[in-house]
């Protein structure tokens, strides 16, 4: 509205609990996409967000309202697989009625013919390699792939919401210390497959003069001294790390104490970046980026970084060309200082 000087007022809703924002404008201008195309990854595209940035407002949502706003739809609009819960629709109709109180509106949502989806929907973890398969996909086999950095969890729920075609993790089992295989079967015991990928070397990442020769040690984010680049919540990356505090303090919760905590960074170059220009001293990731950055490394261990498969679509062909070169001597070619390709990469482990 304006007030005859040229000046704009606009007026938001926002639901809140507590006094933490459970809906606004924006998150709910979100839910009303998804309720419109059946799919989280249609409705991100709808609004022009990056599927991460949606994920991200979604999982917001849910961890400050305590409860699931959306969940898995069969045969959804365009590919996808996602609809509101009765507290995602719940949420929506209030925030829609509060609008139509106050004469606000966002404005319509643009025609969902627009959207189509690629051939092959990848999320999950970042990783480097998998960057390069990606691009080996679209160049040598002329396939439209869409990938998205989600973390490992995820990248197993957008496939479970039939968002994904593809989830690349790297979730280690706290009980047995294994990767993958504990995790996927204890979330899906049906309807997801898993099949090998490459090893990573992970560790510590820090500049240089940082190291044990010089002045840096895990324990001093223990105590303030450091700064920690962290990462998302849901990745493996963050459950490492998350274990690693946990071990070096006897079993303490010390992760209020450890600065740059609560501070996310979404992919490894992201956080390597962050500790290369100084806004952090230290991070966990992986050998690869940590040089890119010409930044200290020390290996802390070789990690499983595989592919689980929605089962519905593995005798797809983007499917099975995907599976071939993991299991090919491109993957080895590929591959670079700090991945290692094992002997039986593109097997299905479960």
């Amino acid at each position: 509205m304006s007030n005859g000087n040229e000046l704009e007022v606009e007026i938001e809703i926002k639901l809140l609990k507590g006094n933490q924002v459970i809906l606004d404008g924006r998150s709910a201008h979100l839910l009303r996409a998804i309720s419109k195309t059946g799919s989280l990854l249609s409705a991100s595209k709808l609004m022009g967000i990056p599927y991460s940035k949606a994920w991200r407002i979604i999982t917001g949502i849910e961890r400050r309202y305590g409860r699931k706003i959306i969940a898995p739809r069969r045969g959804g609009k365009l590919g996808g697989g996602t609809k509101l819960t009765d507290s995602g629709k719940y949420l929506l109709g209030l925030y829609s009625k509060l609008e139509s109180k106050y004469g606000i509106s966002r404005g319509s949502l643009g025609d969902v013919r627009n959207i189509r989806r690629p051939d092959l929907v990848i999320m999950g973890s970042h990783d480097l390699l998998l960057e390069r398969i990606v691009e080996t996909f679209r160049k040598g086999k002329k396939k439209e792939v869409e990938v998205h950095w989600v973390g490992s969890y995820g990248g197993l729920l957008s496939l479970s919401l039939g968002e994904a075609d593809i989830a690349g993790i790297h979730l280690m089992d706290p009980k047995t210390s294994q990767y993958n295989v504990p995790i996927v079967k204890e979330m899906f015991p049906r309807g997801i497959a898993l099949f090998r990928g490459f090893d990573r070397e992970v560790g510590w990442v820090f500049r240089e003069g940082k190291g044990r020769r010089g002045n840096f040690h895990p324990e001093s984010l223990l105590k303030g001294e450091m700064r920690l680049a962290n990462r998302n919540k849901g990745s493996g990356t963050r459950i490492l790390i998350d274990k690693i505090l946990m071990e070096l303090s006897g079993g303490e919760d010390v992760r209020g104490a450890v600065k740059g905590y609560s501070k996310e960074y979404f992919t490894h170059t992201a956080a390597c970046k962050a500790v290369a220009e100084g806004e952090a001293d230290a991070t966990i990731s992986i050998r690869p980026v940590a040089e890119l950055f010409n930044l200290s490394f020390e290996r802390i261990l070789w990690e499983n970084y595989d592919f689980a498969v929605r089962e519905e679509i593995i005798g797809e062909e983007t499917i099975q060309l995907f599976l071939d070169i993991l299991s090919s001597d491109i993957l080895k070619r590929m591959a670079r200082k700090g991945y290692r390709i094992p002997i039986n990469a593109g097997e299905r482990l479960m």
